[in-house]
């Protein structure tokens, strides 16, 4: 037991900002299906921030605030970077060199700052019309985690790794089918609240949704990485688990309306 329990610390703080003490070196030998997982602790952040968001404020933009606000501080700020730095990336004009060093200048220049904002503006907006809608709302905020990191996983399976000791080459030793295992059981809450919101019908198609929106978060990142440089970085990773949970929200959002 002792060594599972490792390993799901070695992931658990590879993917998040919460402090974990770790005895001894890191083993990410089940990064594959444990990744996934990590979903399931980022959407109770979210959910705690969406409870007390309503209960405070009501259903709204301020709730959707409080929500991402709590996951992102433990969470999802590295990964929001990355998707700041891709399109600082994509923004240069140039060979690949230049995009490289755009990539790891610290200051944020103008299309990173678009893309936050265009973003995280959609993320909010999203979780505003979302919440409020009952079990909708909650199967929302479990199964976007979720297929984000999958999106992670299918970026890092699609594009080779930049160096051998990054996020991106952790990654890449996942296996699919551990992948995919880990991402059904990080969905499987989502499916039993989205049967309440929609029967049968929504528990069967909640995880199967997800795992296209997570491949949709994928494929712009891990294609232009690949494109551009021959490989995919912890940017491009980052960028895709953001792409990943807001391909979830606006399709939550497109059904709420």
């Amino acid at each position: 037991m002792k060594p599972l329990l490792h390993r799901a610390a070695s992931v658990f703080s590879l993917m998040s900002r919460v402090p974990v003490r770790l005895e001894t070196a890191p083993d990410y030998s089940s990064v594959g299906w444990m990744l996934p997982l990590v979903g399931i602790p980022a959407s109770i952040a979210a959910m705690a921030g969406a409870a007390v968001g309503l209960a405070l404020f009501g259903p709204g933009v301020l709730s959707a605030i409080s929500a991402v606000t709590v996951q992102y501080l433990a969470f999802n700020l590295f990964h929001f970077d990355g998707l700041a730095d891709t399109a600082d990336a994509l923004g240069v004009t140039g060979d690949a060199e230049r995009r490289r060093e755009a990539l790891k200048d610290p200051r944020l220049g103008s299309f990173g700052v678009f893309a936050a904002v265009l973003t995280l503006s959609a993320r909010i907006a999203a979780l505003a019309t979302v919440l409020g809608s009952g079990a909708l709302a909650w199967a929302c905020l479990a199964l976007a985690p979720a297929a984000g990191r999958l999106s992670a996983l299918i970026a890092a399976w699609l594009a080779p790794p930049s160096d051998g000791s990054g996020l991106g080459s952790i990654l890449s030793e996942a296996k699919p089918a551990a992948g995919v295992a880990g991402f059904v059981s990080a969905a499987a809450p989502a499916a039993l609240l989205a049967g309440l919101a929609y029967g049968a019908l929504g528990a069967a198609l909640a995880i199967p949704l997800g795992a296209a929106a997570a491949l949709l978060g994928a494929l712009p990142p891990a294609l232009w990485y690949r494109k551009t440089f021959g490989s995919v970085s912890g940017d491009a990773l980052g960028a895709a688990v953001e792409l990943g949970e807001l391909s979830v929200l606006l399709l939550a959002a497109a059904l709420a309306v």
